[in-house]
């Protein structure tokens, strides 16, 4: 296969170029100009190649007892082909003893065998009371060198201590291991003496947690060193604080996750009388924020969805905004949303970045002779209506939107999936080991 007449990017620039494929790799990138021999041909002109897009927070299949997340693998691979993710990481469920690490592993990865995309792991922990390097050890092991940590959510013992937060931040100094942290304080939000209602939510989780935590965390970092990733950051104050007090850490030590939500949508929404439909943890937050988010973009090193619909009805069964599932669908509208927001700018924080954090590349992340053929064709200038998508969900948080930036198609270690916005995919993706490089 070759995809030819198209703007590739590459080393943060476009170039004119066409490239060719085989065996699921690219074996050769060319000036554009007289093509090669080739059995398949994809026309790119007046169009982005991009190298597929990578999201490395996502929950598919979370089972909260009462409820379960709207998508199973083969309808969330689905979507996220729509909107040019060609690689996702799910979270192991939570573990609080290492003889816990085999079975959830087995589980998801029986699990994803349905995806139509390539898939990764995170190990998760909730209050862990077991040997820190053990688990680390068995997780490496199984190609996943990543944990994440809780610290809050102490009402359903996901809190870890502090004491155990220490040990994972040093051995992640020894083992290069990531440690990726849902940073809120518990304590904050546990003394906040508000209704349990839709429109009291975001001070039930006020921003003052998150940015409060992670100065905590920060400081923490600066002592011990090791590697740390802030999931699902929604505060700009947040972001002001780490630029400001730990600019000698971001990139090296702490890496910033945010999502498109938080660029799109606040607190406001809450208000509404659909408000419930948008209930998430961390909650949505107020335009002041907001636009703090989008002034520093540039200091952000991934865009993740957070990816974990459910349907009207269960959104909509309880007023008491407790008993509500919290969570929203992005995968398929992800990459244009923040494109309408950034251009060119956020092409990185779906690609190199996560894919270099995260331990996929050079596999992933970057078109380049030797990786896998993974790429989205995009056009910049055509508009897109944003509709209910491809979820299982039956409703989108985004619908109505307009944005500008389509992803025409979406294309796997050479085999097309998603073809000028249909879906045409057959073959399955693979689990995709992240193991540390010496």
């Amino acid at each position: 296969m070759s995809l030819v007449n198209g703007s590739v990017y590459r080393n943060g620039n476009f170039y004119l170029e066409d490239i060719y494929i085989s065996d699921q790799k690219i074996t050769k990138i060319v000036p554009s100009g007289k093509i090669l021999p080739c059995k398949k041909i994809v026309d790119c002109t007046n169009k982005l190649v991009l190298p597929g897009f990578i999201d490395p927070h996502v929950h598919i299949n979370l089972d909260l007892g009462e409820f379960k997340s709207s998508d199973d693998y083969q309808s969330a691979s689905k979507t996220a082909a729509f909107g040019g993710i060609t690689t996702f990481i799910d979270f192991l469920d939570p573990i609080s003893y290492v003889h816990e690490f085999d079975a959830m592993l087995k589980k998801k990865q029986n699990e994803a065998k349905a995806s139509y995309i390539d898939y990764a792991f995170h190990t998760t922990v909730g209050n862990y009371n077991d040997d820190v390097d053990k688990l680390i050890k068995i997780s490496r092991e199984s190609g996943i060198p990543s944990v994440k940590l809780f610290t809050t959510y102490s009402e359903v013992n996901r809190k870890i201590s502090y004491t155990k937060f220490h040990e994972f931040l040093k051995n992640s100094r020894k083992t290069d291991t990531l440690i990726l942290v849902h940073a809120e304080n518990d304590e904050i939000i546990l003394n906040e003496n508000v209704e349990d209602t839709v429109e009291s939510y975001e001070s039930s989780r006020p921003a003052v947690s998150e940015i409060e935590e992670i100065e905590k965390i920060a400081r923490i970092v600066a002592e011990l060193k090791g590697r740390l990733y802030f999931v699902h950051v929604t505060c700009g104050s947040s972001i002001e604080l780490l630029n400001d007090k730990y600019r000698e850490l971001l990139g090296k030590n702490i890496f910033i996750e945010s999502c498109p939500q938080y660029f799109h949508l606040t607190k406001d929404m809450y208000d509404n009388d659909n408000g419930s439909l948008f209930l998430l943890a961390p909650p949505l937050r107020s335009l002041e924020e907001q636009e703090k988010l989008k002034e520093n973009i540039s200091v952000i090193d991934t865009i993740g969805t957070d990816h974990c619909p459910f349907t009207k009805e269960e959104k909509l069964r309880y007023k008491e905004a407790s008993k509500i599932p919290k969570g929203l669908g992005s995968l398929e509208f992800s990459f244009s949303l923040m494109y309408h927001l950034f251009g060119d700018e956020i092409i990185d924080k779906f690609t190199l970045n996560p894919a270099k954090i995260h331990n996929l590349f050079p596999k992933k992340g970057i078109i380049q002779i030797g990786s896998d053929a993974d790429f989205v064709i995009f056009d910049p200038k055509k508009a897109l209506f944003i509709n209910s998508g491809h979820s299982q969900s039956d409703y989108n948080p985004y619908e109505s939107m307009i944005t500008t930036g389509m992803v025409e198609s979406t294309i796997l270690r050479g085999e097309i999936l998603v073809k000028n916005r249909k879906f045409v995919g057959s073959m399955r993706g693979q689990f995709i080991r992240r193991d540390i490089r010496k």
